[in-house]
């Protein structure tokens, strides 16, 4: 999990911390500029409280998180789109189709240089082996798995997912380890989907995380990660768009690796029920029909 994702979500924070936390993300760059003392005499703290703070993001002490937050900031600020607010009310409908045609062409990439193609292929392999497949995730994540779903099932790959939040827990418990599991959270640190792999993983189910680059705790119970990028903010961000697309471009490729393994079977068969199944299709058009 990036340094600013962390910040936001205050985890096991002190009152203290929050407030060093809310003036980092508030003042951004400029936090660069100040030393220890002067980051505790803006936040109304302490040096010591600067570097307990370090200390739970996994950091070695404040000069350690200058320059790795740096390297955040930098990468965020390279001429690109800011994920989190790409337009502004200012601007004019050109402008904003402009900058989410762009936004997602740099979530795209930001996610293909995260795959590990090796770590790709045992995955493709773990699901093809696969007795079934469980899906969890919620909100946007689980409308991505929704479509994926559907894609799996005109190859005959059947995906168990339930919306409920109580019932994929339940449903959780109905896996073997013959199956295999995709929990799918940006964050990482979602609870309801923590537990679930928790207890995936005393039942020695596979699981395949798609999340955020970083350490979070769904990583830690995961046997496969599956990385998207880090660059948008958890609660500050007018909606979802690099995730979204992020994560149902990972979905994509599974599914796409997975036809390829059958291609030609698949192509068959798809061709063959679109033709029976699909109305749409011209060869249901009642000028083929014969008299």
């Amino acid at each position: 999990m990036s340094i600013m994702t962390q910040l936001e979500f205050e985890l096991n924070f002190s009152n203290s911390e929050k407030n060093i936390a809310k003036y980092i993300l508030d003042n951004g760059e400029n936090v660069l500029n100040l030393s220890i003392k002067e980051l505790a005499k803006e936040t109304y703290t302490s040096p010591a409280t600067i570097v307990r703070l370090c200390q739970k993001l996994g950091l070695d002490g404040f000069q350690d998180f200058k320059i790795k937050y740096s390297a955040e900031l930098q990468y965020d600020n390279k001429s690109r789109i800011d994920v989190n607010f790409p337009f502004t009310k200012d601007d004019n409908s050109r402008l904003i189709a402009n900058n989410i045609a762009r936004l997602h062409q740099e979530a795209l990439q930001d996610t293909l240089s995260l795959i590990e193609f090796d770590n790709l292929d045992k995955i493709i392999a773990k699901i093809e082996q696969a007795k079934r497949i469980y899906l969890f995730g919620f909100g946007n994540s689980l409308l991505a798995g929704l479509d994926f779903q559907h894609k799996m099932m005109r190859i005959n790959k059947m995906v168990e997912i339930r919306s409920n939040a109580g019932e994929q827990g339940f449903l959780s418990y109905t896996c073997t380890k013959q199956d295999v599991a995709i929990i799918i959270s940006y964050s990482g640190e979602t609870n309801e989907l923590v537990s679930i792999a928790k207890n995936l993983k005393r039942q020695h189910i596979p699981v395949i995380a798609i999340t955020s680059v970083g350490d979070n705790r769904l990583s830690k119970y995961s046997d496969f990660i599956i990385n998207t990028g880090s660059r948008e903010k958890i609660f500050s961000k007018i909606a979802p768009y690099a995730s979204k697309t992020s994560i149902s471009y990972i979905l994509d490729v599974i599914f796409s690796c997975l036809f390829k393994l059958h291609y030609d079977q698949y192509i068959n068969e798809k061709l063959n029920n679109d033709k029976n199944s699909d109305h749409r299709h011209p060869y249901k058009s009642p000028i083929n029909e014969k008299e």
